[in-house]
């Protein structure tokens, strides 16, 4: 088995005659661990599975018909596997995932489900409606697909059940796919969700490792926000349940109303067996057919063994009081009163359960899991006076719940659900008081239930599963220190995990109401808001982040002098500082913090240990890559000693070691240091892993500058790709990738690609940092050198000098990426053959680069190279050849003896030396 665990497609079965007992155990392992293995799970069935090996986790659909077997493509399904004596067995089920149980009770509706399937046959998306009369939904779409599911499980190979009301659950919902689809490594940990969902929707589209799969979307009401997450073009099919009749643009309709009489009949016969047809046919005609109705009154009558004569006594009772109470102008009537005949019953004869139906109104309306329902107890909370702090009561409430059909219980996920429109009816059957203290002792239990942090993978179940009671219940409106911390860390989990515009929302929500209440001064209104401007920062929102940022460390200022609220407030305003291009003012900041850090707490401690790595960061971008770098080689050894290797923090001090090494001139030993790292990173993080990412962009250009152009220009387009892929073009990451790769096209003679990667990153930059921030700048010089390559030499040289009069202004005529810069403006000026222009470049230049680099640099011997070809250019032979000779031996004693500055310097040509991008 060890084999088929590492290759499940490639490891042949064992030989029957030879190996026993094995089908049994390794039909079950391969079906547990799903995606690939699942293949090799359908060959063992196919082989001859043990006759009293179940065939799947799902109910067994009914019967087949007679009909020849279809895929849902509509095509002929696959053969059905035959066992060695020749009889045929069914084709295995579908692997499945977050499929509700089926409803034993669902009754009739054989013409939408045919023509359910039909559609699905030929359409790609379809989408189940309420009718016209019925609007508010009541009618049971999600019923009629959960019930096509169960039907035709065989017809598919995988299928996902999605809740679809907000852009988080799909997000989750999309996420939770990627082990299933091997876009995932469960040995790392799972991906976040904005790298795991494009890799599932990847996985989706080309069809591996399944091609007939099918994702339910359901109560999809933004279309919008299900459209951007759909996989387009796959082999697959996709169902939607909504009430939002803007899908019928969008998809294959089926529409869906009461019931039939006959069905509504055998629905309450369902309950109430010995209920005559004629009491069961009025009470289906006081209730107007509806599903949800009906299912109320029978299970009130199954409770109560009275008859239909008391349940339409009280249900015309309700009607006549319900009218004004109504929540939603949309609900029906008969199903609010049929609600409220089930609700009088439920607090009569059990005063908790009613109690705890109300608590989980106040959540959202989606599975609560039990345990949350628990936490009370474990913090010694019994709010209300009630007996829900005891599990034996609580337990019974449940049961009472769904006895009457009031909330549905999930025993494989241990969770209870309401349906939308009881949710959406209790609230209204309350007065403004009892809401209030509804949803207090909601926050209690919220609070209670608060999971471990955020960056754990093992808690991240726990963060989704309360994530829609957090937002529902308006946590953010409580003041309780512990609630405030579950949002908190709901926040960073969110952004963690890859749903930014979800933390950005809550965020800006905790920190607008705990700001209203509790002041500035508050520590947890100080945190929040530092977290809500970093979010706003990565959303290139930097305009909006900056004065938040400057608030937050003049209130640390004032009331934490000597606190680790200070350090954190100091290294945040110096990100904010980075992201505005002021880096002088973000280095001091990051060098008070470090030295903040290391007296209060010692060196050794994580926040010193990250404001260095921050200080490290801004020396950096000041160009000052000599001074960062033994900051950088001793912060990163005591990460090594004192963090996980794989922390963030440790591998990103290595890289900062590494750009070190580089922009100081050592291109061969970065290089070195860099792929060894890139090789850890692959090995024990994955080739999709953020760091792995980040450290693949650091080596393409260690590659480029140690001469390995073909080399570098390979990684840098793979990183590209996988960085698009994963984050989007307008991401950071990508961003950084974009770069390295548009300079190996102009260095590959792929000016064309070059020239418009260059044209749209630079967009990008200026849209998120501005046009005078150093990385736009940086980018606008290598589209100015691809411009020289093209021969366009005016546009090259007004870009260049808008570029040099803007770095100047920035980053000072000193700064390495105004003398980079100069470089080029000198070879723009030697191929027009103004041959005295480019020696006064490079003459005031050279000086310059040998006191800021230093006279060994590359960049200083590559600048000397060229006042040679200037000199040489004016017929001042003599001393051209003496400045070449110096050129060539310096560049032959630090770069490798086949690198093509060395061989252009040699050869009497000029050198293409790109500029430092430096992520922020």
């Amino acid at each position: 088995m060890r084999a088929a665990l590492y290759d499940p497609l490639g490891t042949a079965l064992p030989d029957p005659a030879t190996a026993r007992g094995w089908r049994r155990p390794e039909l079950a392992v391969m079906r547990a661990l799903g995606g690939v293995h699942a293949q090799r799970a359908r060959r063992i069935q196919a082989a001859g599975a043990p006759a009293d090996m179940p065939a799947a986790t799902v109910a067994s659909p009914p019967p087949p018909t007679e009909q020849p077997r279809t895929d849902a493509s509509g095509g002929p399904a696959a053969e059905a596997p035959v066992t060695a004596s020749g009889t045929e067995q069914p084709p295995a089920p579908a692997v499945t995932v977050n499929i509700p149980p089926r409803n034993a009770r669902f009754v009739g509706r054989q013409a939408q489900l045919q023509t359910l399937a039909d559609h699905l046959a030929a359409q790609d998306i379809v989408c189940l409606l309420p009718d016209a009369r019925h609007g508010s939904g009541a009618v049971g779409t999600s019923e009629l697909a959960l019930e096509y599911v169960y039907r035709h499980v065989r017809d598919y190979d995988l299928v996902c059940w999605i809740p679809a009301e907000r852009n988080g659950l799909v997000l989750a919902g999309l996420a939770g796919l990627a082990v299933r689809l091997g876009a995932d490594d469960t040995d790392r940990g799972p991906l976040p969700a904005d790298a795991a969902v494009p890799a599932v929707l990847r996985a989706l589209r080309t069809g591996t490792p399944y091609r007939r799969w099918l994702l339910v979307f359901d109560n999809a009401e933004d279309v919008e926000t299900v459209r951007r997450h759909l996989p387009a073009g796959g082999p697959g099919k996709v169902l939607v349940t909504s009430r939002n009749r803007s899908w019928e643009r969008a998809a294959t309709p089926v529409t869906v109303g009461a019931l039939k009489r006959e069905e509504s009949v055998l629905l309450l016969h369902k309950h109430a067996s010995a209920l005559p047809a004629e009491d069961a046919g009025r009470l289906a005609e006081a209730l107007g057919d509806q599903p949800l109705a009906l299912e109320q009154a029978g299970a009130w009558l199954e409770d109560t063994g009275l008859g239909a004569d008391a349940y339409l006594g009280l249900l015309e009772g309700q009607l006549a009081a319900a009218g004004a109470l109504e929540a939603d102008p949309g609900l029906p009537a008969a199903l609010a009163a049929a609600w409220d005949v089930s609700l009088e019953r439920l607090g009569q004869t059990h005063p908790d359960a009613r109690r705890l139906l109300d608590r989980c109104a106040a959540m959202a309306a989606e599975p609560i899991p039990l345990a949350l329902l628990h936490a009370g107890r474990s913090a010694g909370d019994t709010p209300d006076g009630d007996r829900l702090g005891d599990p034996v009561e609580q337990a019974r409430s449940v049961r009472a719940l769904g006895r009457l059909a009031l909330a549905k219980v999930d025993h494989r996920t241990r969770t209870l659900r309401l349906h939308r429109l009881l949710h959406t009816l209790l609230p209204a059957r309350m007065t403004t008081e009892q809401r209030e203290r509804t949803r207090e002792s909601v926050h209690r239990l919220l609070a209670a239930a608060r999971p471990g942090s955020h960056t754990v993978p093992q808690e991240w179940s726990a963060y989704w599963s309360l994530l829609p009671h957090v937002l529902a219940s308006q946590a953010v409106t409580s003041t309780d220190p512990q609630l405030r911390a579950l949002v908190h860390d709901t926040v960073l989990f969110l952004h963690h995990r890859g749903d930014h515009e979800g933390a950005t929302a809550l965020g800006e929500q905790a920190r607008a109401a705990w700001l209203t209440v509790s002041g500035e001064e508050n520590g947890a209104v100080l945190r929040i808001t530092k977290t809500y401007a970093m979010l706003l920062r990565r959303a290139g929102r930097i305009a909006e982040s900056a004065p938040l940022t400057e608030k937050a460390l003049e209130v640390s200022r004032r009331t934490a002098p000597d606190s680790r609220d200070l350090v954190d407030s100091l290294c945040e305003l110096a990100d904010a500082r980075r992201h505005q291009g002021r880096f002088q003012e973000a280095r001091d900041l990051d060098e008070e913090a470090t030295e903040l850090a290391r007296s209060l707490f010692g060196d050794e401690d994580p926040l010193a240990l990250r404001a260095t790595h921050a200080w490290g960061a801004d020396l950096r971008l000041c160009g000052q890559f000599a001074q960062a770098l033994p900051l950088d080689e001793e912060n990163a050894r005591r990460c090594e000693l004192l963090l996980r290797p794989s922390d963030p923090l440790t591998l990103e001090s290595l890289n900062a070691v590494a750009v070190d090494m580089r922009e100081s001139g050592d291109y061969p030993g970065a290089r070195d240091f860099q792929e060894d790292l890139y090789r850890w990173a692959r090995s024990e993080l994955g080739e999709e892993h953020p760091l792995t990412l980040r450290t693949a962009g650091h080596l393409a250009v260690c590659r480029r500058r140690d001469g390995a152009l073909a080399e570098a220009a390979l990684l840098s387009e793979e990183t590209l790709r996988r960085c698009t892929a994963r984050y989007g073009p307008d991401h950071p990451a990508s961003l950084s990738a974009a770069v390295g790769a548009a300079v190996d096209r102009r260095l590959a003679g792929d000016l064309d690609r070059s020239r418009r990667l260059d044209e749209t990153t630079a967009q990008r930059l200026a849209a998120r940092l501005g046009e005078d921030h150093l990385c736009t700048l940086v980018v606008r010089a290598h589209l100015a050198a691809t411009l020289r390559a093209f021969g366009r030499l005016d546009q090259a040289q007004d870009m260049e000098d808008d570029v040099s009069h803007r770095l100047e202004a920035t980053v000072g005529p000193r700064h390495p990426a105004t003398l980079t810069l100069a470089i080029g403006r000198a070879s723009t000026a030697y191929a027009g053959l103004e041959f005295e222009r480019a020696r006064e470049i490079d003459q005031a230049n050279l000086s310059l680069l040998a006191e800021v680099a230093g006279e060994r640099h590359p960049l200083t011997l590559s600048c000397t190279a060229h006042l040679a070809l200037d000199l040489r250019g004016l017929g001042r032979g003599a001393e051209a050849d003496a400045l070449q000779r110096t050129a060539v031996q310096g560049l032959g004693a630090v770069v490798r003896a086949d690198h093509p500055w060395l061989t252009a310097a040699r050869r009497r040509r000029r050198v293409d030396c790109d500029l430092a991008y430096v992520p922020l």
